[in-house]
């Protein structure tokens, strides 16, 4: 099995797009955290929660700077990577211009090139290989994707996200859920997802259809049809979060991971 990881870096949102109709702005996303600092801190704690030399590391690069290249080559804990381009947000029509843009309330409107280019790796993958898809705003605890990769190697199959996201608490109306006890963690099953998650090959390929339609404008409600056809599962307490106001996952001091994972920087 080999584990995969696509990273996708944007230094052009400045902001969120859920919550800011202009993301070129700058504005906190959670405390006093700008997106810039959310990046290194989440770059660094992906490379030290369990990366190693066997595993291959892509980062999609949208309108990442030369600058911000070189740091993160810098930190990687591998030595088999690449950086590739995939189109700025400005490449995808915008809010006013696009031809259904009531649609959805996300104005960040496509990212179907970069789906396009995650489905020609997997592609030229093999089958066992895990697969896991990485936006540059979930933060990682320490050991987060060794025990991704020990469940997999225990002969998983299906989704599997690191992040206990707070919605399921919250504003799910059926909060049912299968729990699977483990000696260090737990996980319960989960019925959605936002775009980062992991899976292996035969779990991706087969909502292939889905994703791409999903991505034209940035949907995830694909994954509430896919969830309840094959397993996906999370931890409790969460290995990673979404680090922005509202979405962090519970009971975990992530201003500590936030603190760990900057103290890594080479």
């Amino acid at each position: 099995m080999k584990f995969n990881l696509y990273f996708r870096a944007n230094e052009s949102a400045k902001s969120a797009g859920s919550t800011n109709e202009d993301i070129t702005k700058e504005s906190y996303r959670i405390g006093t955290h700008t997106k810039e600092d959310i990046l290194r801190a989440v770059w660094l704690s992906v490379n030290n929660s369990g990366i190693t030399n066997e595993d291959r590391i892509r980062i999609f690069c949208d309108a990442v700077s030369s600058e911000t290249i070189t740091w993160m080559a810098n930190q990687l804990k591998t030595k088999d990577f690449e950086f590739k381009e995939v189109p700025p947000l400005s490449y995808c029509p915008g809010f006013e211009s696009h031809p259904f843009p009531d649609l959805h309330p996300v104005r960040i409107n496509c990212s179907l090139a970069l789906f396009k280019l995650f489905y020609e790796e997997i592609e030229a993958g093999e089958d066992d290989d895990v697969f896991y898809l990485c936006e540059d705003d979930y933060l990682h605890r320490a050991g987060a994707l060794q025990v991704a990769k020990q469940l997999y190697l225990n002969g998983y199959k299906g989704f599997f996200l690191p992040y206990d996201y707070p919605d399921r608490y919250t504003l799910d109306t059926n909060r049912k859920a299968e729990v699977i006890l483990g000696p260090g963690i737990h996980l319960r099953s989960v019925p959605s997802a936002t775009f980062t998650m992991m899976a292996d090959k035969q779990t991706w390929m087969r909502f292939k259809l889905d994703v791409i339609r999903g991505s034209v404008f940035c949907d995830d409600g694909w994954t509430w049809k896919a969830f309840s056809q094959v397993a996906a599962v999370c931890p409790i307490p969460g290995l990673s979060c979404h680090f922005q106001e509202g979405y962090i996952s519970p009971y975990i001091n992530w201003d500590e991971i936030f603190k760990w994972a900057m103290s890594h920087e080479q």
